[in-house]
């Protein structure tokens, strides 16, 4: 049998709250989905979920794609 470690972790009491209410209406308890999520990490060796940035333009890349445009139909600027 393998050894069990504690785990402490630091997170915002609002989410605490409102994770225990959405694991107890799904009948687990802390310990149980995080060990849930770190097999699943093991598992399929990456986070089991997309994580992502949203993408943000800068004005060259904007203007750039609206001179294009306006180049393509013609009109003058």
């Amino acid at each position: 049998m393998s050894t069990k470690e504690r785990l402490n972790v630091n997170l915002d009491s609002e989410l605490k709250k409102d994770t225990a209410e959405t694991l107890e209406a799904l009948g687990l308890d802390f310990t149980t989905a995080i060990n849930i999520y770190f097999k699943q990490i093991v598992s399929k060796q990456k986070i089991p979920f997309e994580i992502s940035a949203p993408k943000y333009f800068s004005a060259e890349e904007v203007m750039g794609h609206w001179n294009i445009h306006t180049e393509n139909s013609g009109s003058k600027t």
